[in-house]
């Protein structure tokens, strides 16, 4: 058993993944979002931006407020915090009154959408406060929320020109929290906090077998700036270890990774992340080899753990 379970590290990043390759059972079919859905809402906070940028170059502090949440806050590069419509609308109404010329370009870098009620954006302005004025480029992200059907800014921060490494890391946030899969043939929990200063996110990993630990699992994600993509760095109980890198995809995250076990094994797999909820999300590994083994694919629900009574 303890040399199945080292050949998953590294085959998954996250502690389900490990439990579900132990069981060897193959891919179970889920009923996917329709292609149409996320297309939809996407369409939505795209136009929700381009009515930003038309009600702004109009010069209406009002009606720009009126796109934010009651309770939104804009947040600039220092820190300095705004919130709520009527404070939203005195900032903008200021910015018209200094500079009554002013206009704005907004270019979307990309929407990531977590769950179905939130989505992050990030992009770039090109602010001009006259004609005659040169350009100011900025970066920026908003977290939109869906409520009663409609899309609107929960929280505007601008962002350096280069992001940092915890400014990336940020898009894997979502993670923080406990997490826990059960099946008939044990559990796995999986702990997830921010560590060193939220320069990376630590998750340690409890495999739970007939009523015992029979792994414990410390994985470490961060940005790689080498690599310009986040990477995870995996130990287990037994002295196997992993590594792996990251790559966003239009529903969650794509990742590749390959571990090295205590005997002097290799293995590897394709991974992929979709979160279908702020409190569940679906683990699938592909191409899994161990040695010169292809293993089967692994399709695993994972849900986040209530927090248990006080």
């Amino acid at each position: 058993m303890k040399k199945t379970l080292c050949s998953c590290i590294g085959l998954s990043l996250l502690a389900w993944s490990i439990w579900a390759a132990v069981a060897q059972e193959p891919a179970k079919s889920t009923k996917k979002v329709a292609d149409a859905e996320p297309n939809k809402h996407e369409a939505a906070i795209r136009a929700s931006v381009a009515q930003f940028v038309k009600t702004y170059n109009a010069h209406d502090a009002k009606a720009l407020s009126e796109l934010f949440l009651s309770e939104a806050q804009i947040v600039d590069e220092d820190d300095n915090t705004v919130q709520g419509r009527a404070e939203i609308e005195s900032l903008f109404a200021g910015v018209f009154e200094e500079s009554p010329q002013t206009k704005i370009e907004v270019a979307i870098e990309s929407i990531r959408f977590i769950g179905t009620a939130l989505a992050v954006e990030t992009g770039s302005t090109t602010t001009t406060s006259a004609p005659s004025e040169t350009p100011e480029r900025g970066r920026y992200s908003v977290l939109h929320v869906l409520r009663d059907g409609k899309w609107s800014m929960g929280l505007v921060r601008d962002m350096p020109a280069q992001p940092t490494h915890r400014e990336h890391l940020q898009a894997l946030a979502w993670l923080v929290g406990d997490w826990i899969d059960e099946s008939r043939e044990g559990i796995v929990k999986t702990s997830c906090r921010w560590a060193d200063n939220e320069s990376f996110l630590l998750q340690e990993v409890v495999v739970r077998q007939a009523g015992r630990d029979t792994m414990k699992i410390s994985q470490r994600i961060g940005w790689d700036p080498l690599t310009k993509r986040f990477k995870a760095w995996i130990f287990d109980t037994e002295g196997g270890y992993g590594e792996s890198l990251w790559t966003p995809t239009e529903t969650g995250w794509l990742i590749k990774a390959t571990s090295v076990h205590s005997d002097g094994s290799t293995a590897s797999a394709t991974n992929h992340i979709e979160p279908t909820g702020l409190d569940r999300y679906v683990f699938r590994s592909l191409d899994r080899v161990l040695g010169n083994e292809l293993l089967p694919p692994v399709e695993v629900h994972v849900v986040r753990q209530p927090p248990q009574p006080k």
